[in-house]
């Protein structure tokens, strides 16, 4: 297939997901967490306490049937969840929807909460234990067993779909951000001030540029002429441009707050046009990288460009090989060592990441109420252009905010209760309270925080989006170590979320192929992750999406048929008088 004809399949996918990801299913999304927090009468708050003791293993008992802990099938459950959208996927919300989209964000975590625990309720009532003590559950099982084998069809499409979705956005979209993660902060020449010209090259050049009102080239035509002639280090081209006897107010050229880039900013705002060129013609800012030979745009915004990153195929490959090594080495071993790694790695990922966060926001704490008034009043007003923002309608301010908390907790998408259908447990309201807690965690916590730091900052009205968007915040937030801190989170998040995803993709293969269809989807499993650390994957986005998509229609329609089965099984273990509530 020629890249003419991929690009079309990849538009025509980005379609498809895009009705498939539309108001009735972001309806069908909130509107079962909300009918269940009013059949149940808001357990996201009145049980949390209970939910906290359970995780905490005051419950626990190793005898009680299952393959892992509660704590441990939360963390393999939030080590799926939390990570590549939560650094990714709520800027993408921001930077389609605006700062309104972080409350829609709320509403939806709020009445996930719910949803989760109906979903994960049931896939502990319906779930399969094994002669030798191993469980599968999930979607595809309470559908089969909870509405009756003619629905097997609806268990089928929802398994195969999961299977699918297990390649795209819990693999290679996940080992893809690896690969751009740490060879943009670990393997990219960094810009100081003493940095030597003689040491840079055309790969980190800043292109031909057109900004709102400067060109950056070295044709004639020039009003602003710079003489880089005995120029050594970067720091020396900068002040002859910042401190050129014409340059009153025109342009602003700086390192990036990460030290990954040159930026030059037009300091006019429009109100004067002008050229940037070389006196030197034998040692032009071309020879010297500053200029691309293909002369393609880079802006971040319509007044401020940026050097280029190049890509790096052969780095791409040996992290593709060291993603899939370390992921199969835990994920050969099945759910019980999923669960063991997963349980170290969320605290110690989760921590370094809030923790960064929580620095910027208390660094900040007076910017604080007026990012909660951006976010409030942009839930229910139009958002305005603003810089490299475009602007956004309530309308779609909500879709997005509620699509990328699907994303980024996963409630409703059916995803969660495979996981938690191995916990050792004789009691599934037990479980279904311990998932309670992912999408407070997950969407209520990290993305807050996310969110908190991209406004306060005011890297929102930039032009960056997704994963860049939060390193500039970062970066800006805190000089130097900011982006350190954002490519090592998604680099832990996405590994523990490509660990988590394996499992689930090993339930859906085993229920629609045998146990032994298990073995030879892990090994394409592990390829997967290689192909996906090499590849550019807006394809497997939008196919990730459909899949997705299609996972949370079986799953959804299933949770609110058993809802009586929910009700029931909720009301009788509580209606025990040994049983905590509080």
């Amino acid at each position: 297939m020629n890249v003419a004809a991929l690009d079309e399949v990849t538009n025509f996918l980005g379609k498809v997901a895009g009705y498939i990801w539309s108001m009735p299913l972001v309806i069908l999304l909130v509107g079962t967490g909300v009918y269940f927090s009013i059949r149940l009468i808001l357990p996201q708050v009145r049980r949390i306490g209970h939910s906290i003791a359970i995780t905490r293993g005051k419950y626990d008992n190793p005898a009680d049937p299952g393959d892992i802990t509660h704590f441990q099938a939360l963390c393999a459950a939030l080590s799926a969840t939390v990570g590549v959208g939560n650094i990714a996927g709520v800027a993408t919300a921001i930077h389609a929807g605006g700062p309104g989209a972080l409350f829609w964000m709320w509403v939806s975590a709020f009445f996930g909460m719910v949803t989760k625990y109906a979903e994960c309720t049931l896939a502990q009532k319906y779930r399969v234990v094994h002669s030798d003590g191993t469980v599968s559950g999930g979607p595809m099982y309470y559908i089969e067993k909870g509405l009756g084998s003619r629905f097997k069809w609806l268990a089928i499409l929802f398994a195969s779909c999961g299977l699918v979705a297990t390649f795209g956005g819990g693999n290679m979209v996940q080992s893809n951000s690896v690969s751009i993660a740490f060879i943009d902060h670990f393997a990219t020449q960094k810009f100081y001030d003493n940095t030597p010209l003689s040491k840079l090259s055309k790969e980190r050049g800043i292109s031909t540029i057109k900004g709102a009102d400067f060109h950056i080239n070295v044709m004639d035509g020039r009003m602003l002429v710079v003489d880089i002639s005995s120029a050594e280090t970067v720091g020396d081209l900068l002040n002859a441009i910042n401190n050129h006897p014409e340059n009153t107010r025109f342009v602003l050229a700086e390192i990036a707050t990460d030290s990954n880039s040159i930026e030059i900013t037009d300091l006019t705002h429009g109100e004067h046009e002008f050229t940037l060129v070389t006196l030197n013609d034998g040692r032009s800012i071309e020879e010297l990288g500053f200029v691309n030979d293909d002369g393609n745009i880079n802006k971040i915004n319509d007044s401020k460009i940026s050097t280029v990153i190049p890509e790096k195929f052969y780095l791409k490959a040996i992290l593709g090989v060291a993603i899939s090594v370390i992921v199969g080495l835990v994920i050969i071993g099945g759910i019980r060592r999923i669960g063991k790694v997963a349980s170290k790695l969320v605290p110690i990922m989760s921590s370094i990441y809030v923790v960064g966060a929580l620095f910027i926001i208390l660094w900040n704490y007076t910017r604080v109420p007026d990012a909660f008034y951006l976010i409030i009043k942009h839930a229910f007003t139009p958002t305005a252009a603003a810089g490299g923002f475009a602007g956004a309608t309530v309308l779609y301010t909500i879709t997005w905010g509620i699509k990328r908390a699907a994303f980024s907790n996963e409630a409703g998408l059916g995803s969660a209760p495979i996981a938690h259908a191995a916990a050792k447990t004789k009691e599934p309201v037990r479980e279904g309270l311990v998932a309670m807690m992912e999408p407070l965690v997950d969407t209520l916590i990290i993305c807050t925080m996310t969110a908190l730091v991209i406004v306060i900052t005011g890297e929102w009205t930039s032009n960056a989006d997704s994963s860049v968007l939060t390193k500039n915040a970062f970066s800006t937030g805190i000089p130097y170590f900011g982006g350190f801190i954002v490519a090592i989170g998604l680099i832990l998040f996405a590994i523990s979320t490509a660990i988590s995803w394996s499992y689930y993709g090993d339930r859906c293969a085993e229920y629609l192929f045998g146990r032994e269809a298990i073995l030879p989807y892990r090994w394409l499993y592990v390829i997967a992750l290689f192909v996906g650390a090499i590849v550019q994957l807006e394809f497997v986005w939008n196919f990730s999406d459909i899949t997705l998509g299609l996972m949370a229609f079986p799953n959804l329609i299933a949770v609110i048929a058993l809802s009586g089965v929910v009700i029931s099984l909720t009301k009788d273990y509580f209606s025990r008088k040994h049983i905590r509530t509080k």
